[in-house]
């Protein structure tokens, strides 16, 4: 082979592997693009900019947070509690922002945050914050974003991760492209010093309740029954199983039941009372008796089941 051939071969090699390498950094600029328009069009409904008005009710965001134990009042004492709850005419749970009391029992225990939407057109992004670093939205840190369907509520487990006596906390719910609308829950904890070593969150478990009519005082249910603590899985079937998948609250009600786990499954009960807003209990079901109504939960732990 002539020495002239031998010598042009790596300068064409070379222009020919730049000419490859060029078309495989195009390639990839090509497809980052799309990755990078599809993730932005995703997420462009949710952290597109909003107008204030667009987001509110008489002045008041189209959020409301509470806890579901039967202890929270207006906070900071800026409005008087509804002298009958379902017969208020807004479209709200309550008039304004509450503060709630946690008893706790232990390190490990959880109660039950409740945010509701009232914008009946409008899904909701939220970021949910909690400014105390004993305090977890169910196990995953300080901090989660959340939507909420149009005229919709949800429940979201708080967990204490280590153990205090006694403690003040805020939850601050805060529209994901307009900071200024916030929405806060003042939490005054405290311990009932009783420790237990076991928190339902997820768990089977047989339960004894009696249910009221929040406003009236009427005792209308009691008994005892299985049910799963949080979202119950034979819920999804259709039809659902246990009559206690049309009161969603119910459920969710159950967790942070607490007990002391020993040689036994057999449990001294362990209770707490909720308040269920009609969006948790029969809000959703046309021409039922209890359709606006507000329910009041005692519940009672009474067996753990495997």
């Amino acid at each position: 082979m002539p020495i002239g051939l031998n010598e042009m071969a790596v300068p064409r090699i070379s222009i020919l592997a730049s000419f490859g390498t060029i078309a495989m950094l195009l390639l990839s600029a090509i497809w980052l693009g799309f990755a990078a328009n599809s993730f932005l069009n995703q997420f462009e409904g949710a952290f597109a900019a909003v107008a204030e008005e667009d987001i509110q009710v008489d002045g008041r965001w189209t959020w409301e947070a509470t806890l579901l134990f039967d202890s929270c009042d207006a906070r900071n004492g800026d409005w008087s509690w509804p002298t009958n709850l379902a017969e208020q005419d807004d479209v709200f749970w309550f008039p304004g922002e509450l503060e709630c009391v946690w008893e706790h029992q232990g390190e490990g225990d959880y109660a039950h945050l409740a945010i509701h939407n009232v914008d009946d057109e409008r899904e909701l992004p939220l970021s949910i914050e909690v400014n105390h670093a004993a305090i977890s939205i169910d196990g995953n840190g300080q901090s989660a974003v959340t939507s909420i369907a149009a005229g919709d509520a949800i429940v979201i487990p708080l967990r204490l991760e280590t153990l205090v006596e006694e403690t003040q906390f805020t939850i601050d719910i805060v529209h994901v492209s307009l900071p200024a609308a916030k929405v806060s829950l003042d939490v005054d904890m405290f311990s009932d010093l009783s420790d237990r070593d076991r928190h339902a969150r997820s768990e089977r478990m047989n339960v004894a309740y009696t249910v009221w009519d929040a406003d009236t005082d009427e005792q209308l249910d009691s008994g005892a029954l299985p049910a799963t603590a949080g979202e119950d899985p034979m819920c999804n079937t259709d039809p659902p199983v246990p009559w206690v998948c049309y009161i969603e609250g119910f459920g969710w009600g159950l967790v942070g039941l607490d007990a002391d786990v020993q040689e036994s499954l057999t449990l001294s009960g362990t209770s707490h009372r909720i308040l269920l807003p009609p969006d948790l209990a029969y809000g959703d079901r046309d021409g039922h008796e209890l359709q606006d109504s507000w329910l009041l939960f005692d519940l009672e732990l009474e067996q753990l089941l495997i």
